[in-house]
């Protein structure tokens, strides 16, 4: 080894050359560094640190890991999503969570049911991503993304229990996961649209039916109105509601690849009132 030139190092190997000029490669945890190991998707270990590729990681969480157990278990990279376990626990890294240790749960009977929605089990619990369900994946029917129902129950993000009229709770739009409604109230995620009626709530035909021009963030952005207010809809943030003194002219336009609410005297950007000139 001590013989070797390196040509070029890699997180895994390298490329050297001998004394007789022949190339060729040497691997990381077998021809040096004995004691690496490579855990897979870009992750490997020593005695001291895990490594995501040439970089340390999880460096905060090492007093909790005990690197010598820890493995990966399985990989989502197109998810961003990776289960790995020690002898004490078990890890989740995923967009949805960062990285947490799992609450309450046995590594040596955990098993990943759906990676892809981030459904796992272990013991009496299953678990949505890092959180503790608090009913049997068996008894949950998916709403939609957002939403699901257990019995008569409904839950928003799995573990809200939503107060609601289950028998009445529809979605308003199949276009937007985030707005429900029952006979009384209209929900936003899990709260309720204080002073909306949702016997009278739409969107505006304009800005989301088939037909609908193209603006910027037109599969996010949305306005509509009830016998109250206008509105505007931001999907995944949040909903904004929209005093007009114009309910009856409130619209929908496009200009410049905008998309503005608007009534006889004002023009509405992202739910902002400007005076029309």
């Amino acid at each position: 080894m001590n013989d070797l030139i390196i040509l070029d190092i890699f997180w895994d190997r390298q490329l050297v050359k001998d004394k007789s000029g022949k190339e060729f490669e040497i691997f990381r945890g077998k021809d040096y560094d004995h004691d690496w190991v490579h855990l897979g998707h870009g992750y490997s270990k020593n005695k001291e640190w895990i490594y995501f590729y040439l970089n340390t990681c999880f460096e905060q969480h090492l007093k909790n890991i005990d690197i010598a157990s820890f493995i990966l278990i399985e990989a989502n990279e197109a998810e961003n999503t990776i289960y790995f376990k020690d002898k004490n626990a078990v890890y989740l890294k995923s967009y949805m969570c960062g990285f947490e240790i799992l609450p309450e749960v046995n590594p040596n009977n955990f098993r990943i049911i759906d990676i892809d929605n981030g459904y796992s089990t272990s013991g009496k619990f299953d678990y949505w991503y890092e959180s503790k369900l608090p009913y049997s994946l068996s008894e949950m029917t998916p709403i939609n993304g957002c939403y699901q129902r257990v019995g008569d129950a409904i839950y928003y993000g799995h573990t809200v229990r939503m107060t609601c009229d289950v028998d009445t709770f529809e979605q308003v739009h199949p276009k937007v996961d985030t707005l429900f409604k029952d006979k009384d109230h209209l929900y936003f995620k899990s709260k309720i649209v204080e002073g909306a009626n949702p016997a009278t709530f739409k969107f505006l035909e304009e800005c989301i039916g088939e037909d609908a021009p193209y603006y910027l963030e037109c599969d996010i952005h949305y306005y509509a109105k009830d016998d109250q207010y206008a509105y505007f809809v931001n999907e995944p943030f949040g909903i904004k509601t929209i005093k007009t003194g114009d309910l009856e002219n409130f619209r929908f336009e496009v200009i410049d690849e905008i998309g503005y609410g608007r009534d006889s005297k004002y023009r509405y950007e992202k739910g902002k009132r400007k005076k029309i000139e």
